[in-house]
């Protein structure tokens, strides 16, 4: 034991060890000092070890590690032999040993140190060549590839492969330059594609505007051109400044609400002139940007254009005064204006200069316009408040006296002076290049109101007035004769008398009624019929239409009566076609109905007719509408429209007297007529010789050159006026195909049209 405790001692981490037998003492210890001692005596800071030991005899070793001073406290049992007088089987001490680990803590952290630097120093030189390897594989590549992208990011698209060999980095490099040879593709097709859209923008006659929120993004060459300013100046300007300031709010407000569509704005040119424009304003988003396009078109030349037609429209070329249209639309309102004040009177007078003609002849055409012009500027100045100067045509003028005051004979005393002023007037000597020129003038005055009430008409009386003082030549002023009055008085009454025959002013017993007369085809069939009003009229009466179908033009009942002429012609044909001993020729027959002038121009003619073919379930195909060239040649548009309306629903169009009018074959290039009427005149005369003088043609050659033209533009040709059997021949031998005239029928009234019509479906059925 000795021995084993001293080699303990010898050990530089063993601070102590003492064996200690079972009753405590020490048996062997490392301080000599202490051999023989009690154990607490010895090692008195181990006490309470000591204890343990001692309660627990035999137990099991036991250590203790002190941290703080890194000390570590073992005690083990220790089997010792049992002495000579003992009787027990076996006998226990305990061994206790103090190592001190300070030493090997130092040990453990040197040893941790130098593992410590040499992992340290094998890292940094794992980490050099990492870096370096990274720095050749990876770095490298990338610097090529950042530059590719640099280059790329500043618009050189066109760039070579910027890395070569194998690998994703290699992949990347080739992917790089797809990209840029595509971003260079596309922006040459983007190129091309803006400089189209330039192109095309500038080609335009407006000026395009594109804008943000107000701030103008591009604009085209047209509106630098209309503003007078370069684009560098318009792009970024805020646009509204660039409006007038009384449209300004408007805009703002309809851009602010995304409003589309068309409307009329003033811009500000770069002086300041406002500058008429038409706009159409359009919305759309773009890459979440709401930008609006603003299309000007500048309305200047336009409203010049329609200023110099409302020129040419109601005024004199020649003299400046207001021409026959101006006059006749003062007419009308004076009209409306005496008809609301029962105590007003105006007049109407006109001037004819005395043989005028002779100074166009003495001293030409041009001299004489200058006499004219002469004139109208003393006449025009001496004008004065109420009076309305005009040229009506070539020498004569017209003037209209308004706000005449009293009575009649009072109003015709003021208004016979105000013409004599302007006798004398023109009475005066009148000086044209260096030539002094003495004229005078006849002059024909109507009162207003009378009875008529259309402005031609009052004219029409003027003028017959003015005819009278120039045929007396003592140069009076002459008032509408008592006679002529007499006369219009007779049609004011034929006028009320047809008011109340078409129930207007009141209701009465039925005087109008109407007569048909038939059409025949070719092969001697019954074609259609023509409807013609009558006039039965109680006292004188059956009355002719040229009798009264003037004074209804005149005095606007044409309208009405074309109504009812319409009406009831189509429902005698559906009242023919549905009864059964009719059925037979009535079901293909056609109705061939005239509309004057008046009647076609009214706002609610197509409703009307639509209206009377759903009430009557009339075919359309049935009901045929004679138009004379006065209706065509009046509006071709306005009339090209309401035909193309009918047609949708199958009317037909006859073209009525033709060769008697305009005859213009642009009209029957373009409208939907389906059938040429030729006049009687042309039929009369058809066998007869080709007049004397020279370049004279016969009437029949006339004919068949309006056949062989009617075929050609697919349109049936129609003759009026039929009363011979020469006739009819000389027409079916130049291809005519329906006829019409008294060699097979008057006009018949119902009554004696229906047996008429039974026989002779009967006598040429098909």
């Amino acid at each position: 034991m000795d021995a084993i405790v001293a080699d303990l001692g010898l050990s530089p981490m063993v601070n102590y060890a003492v064996l200690l037998d079972d009753n405590d003492q020490v048996l062997a210890a490392t301080q000599f000092a202490w051999k023989g001692l009690p154990a607490k005596q010895a090692l008195p800071h181990q006490a309470q070890a000591l204890d343990t030991v001692s309660t627990v005899p035999g137990q099991a070793a036991h250590l203790h590690l002190d941290i703080e001073r890194l000390q570590l406290h073992a005690i083990s049992p220790v089997a010792m032999p049992l002495r000579s007088n003992e009787l027990r089987t076996n006998r226990y001490g305990s061994l206790l040993i103090e190592y001190d680990l300070a030493p090997l803590v130092a040990q453990s952290s040197a040893h941790t140190r130098t593992q410590g630097l040499m992992f340290l120093l094998i890292t940094s030189i794992a980490a050099i060549l990492l870096l370096s390897l990274a720095r050749y594989f990876i770095l490298r590549p990338v610097a090529a590839l950042d530059a590719a992208m640099r280059t790329i990011g500043q618009g050189q698209l066109q760039i070579a492969a910027p890395l070569t060999g194998t690998g994703e980095l290699f992949q990347l490099g080739q992917s790089l330059q797809h990209m840029a040879q595509t971003l260079h593709a596309s922006q040459a097709a983007l190129s091309t594609t803006e400089a189209r859209f330039h192109q095309l923008a500038d080609a335009t006659l407006e000026a395009i505007f594109f804008h943000e929120q107000g701030t103008i993004l591009d604009v085209n060459s047209r509106a630098e051109q209309l503003l007078g300013r370069p684009a560098q100046q318009l792009i970024g300007t805020d646009i509204f400044t660039l409006v007038s300031p009384e449209y300004r709010p408007l805009i703002q407000q309809r851009a602010t609400a995304g409003a589309t569509g068309v409307w009329d704005v003033s811009f500000l040119s770069v002086d300041g002139t406002p500058i008429p424009c038409e706009v159409t304003a359009m919305q759309r988003e773009v890459d979440g940007r709401t930008v609006r396009t603003v299309v000007a078109r500048d309305m200047r030349p336009r409203l010049q254009a329609e200023a110099k037609i409302r020129q040419l429209a109601h005024f004199d070329t020649l003299t400046g005064l207001p021409n026959r249209r101006q006059i006749f639309d003062h007419i009308h309102l004076e009209l409306q204006e005496v008809e609301r004040n029962p105590n007003r009177r105006s007049a109407l007078a006109t001037f004819n200069l005395d043989n005028f003609k002779a100074i166009n002849d003495a001293f030409g055409m041009a001299f004489g316009d200058t006499a004219l012009r002469t004139l109208a500027q003393r006449l025009s100045s001496q004008q004065v408040q109420h009076q309305f100067f005009a040229r009506i045509h070539s020498d004569t003028f017209a003037l209209l006296l308004t706000n005449l005051s009293g009575t009649l004979e009072q109003a015709s005393a003021q208004a016979a002076s105000s013409i004599e002023n302007v006798l004398a007037q023109i009475a005066q000597p009148l000086q044209v290049h260096h030539q002094t020129l003495h004229l005078s003038a006849g002059a024909g005055v109507v009162m207003i109101p009378n009875d008529s009430q259309d402005p031609p008409e009052l004219l029409r009386e003027a003028e017959t007035a003015m005819h009278l003082s120039k045929a007396a030549g003592d140069n009076r002023v002459r008032f509408f004769a008592h006679a002529l009055q007499e006369a219009a008085s007779a049609r004011l009454a034929l006028r009320n008398d047809l008011k109340a025959a078409l129930h207007i002013t009141a209701p009465a017993p039925q005087e109008l009624l109407l007569h048909y007369q038939p059409q025949i085809n070719a092969q001697g069939q019954l074609h259609g019929v023509e409807a013609l009003v009558r006039w039965n009229h109680p006292q004188q009466g059956l009355i002719p239409p040229g009798a009264f179908i003037a004074e209804a033009e005149a005095s606007g009942l044409i309208v009405p009566l074309g109504n009812w002429v319409l009406l009831e012609a189509a429902a005698a044909l559906r009242r023919w076609q549905t009864e059964s001993g009719h059925a037979t020729w009535a079901q293909p027959l056609t109705m061939a109905v005239n509309v004057s002038p008046r009647q076609f121009r009214e706002p609610d003619f197509v409703d009307r007719v639509c209206a009377t073919l759903e009430q009557l379930g009339l075919n359309a195909l049935s009901l045929e509408l004679e138009l004379t060239e006065s209706v065509v040649a009046d509006d071709l548009e306005a009339t090209l429209a309401k035909m193309q309306l009918l047609r949708q629903y199958g009317v037909r169009f006859a073209l009525d007297d033709f060769g008697t009018g305009y005859s213009s074959l642009s009209y029957l290039k373009h409208l939907p007529i389906d059938t040429l009427k030729i006049d009687r005149s042309f039929v009369m005369d058809i066998d007869a010789q080709a007049p004397t003088s020279p370049g004279g043609k016969r009437p029949a050659v006339l004919i068949e050159a309006i056949i062989a033209m009617a075929h050609q533009l697919n349109m049936q040709v129609l003759a009026e006026g039929v009363e011979t059997p020469a006739q009819l021949a000389h027409l079916k031998a130049s291809g005519c195909d329906i006829f019409q005239g008294y060699f097979f029928s008057k006009p018949l009234p119902e009554g004696l049209l229906l047996p008429w019509a039974s026989q002779r479906s009967q006598e040429h059925a098909p």
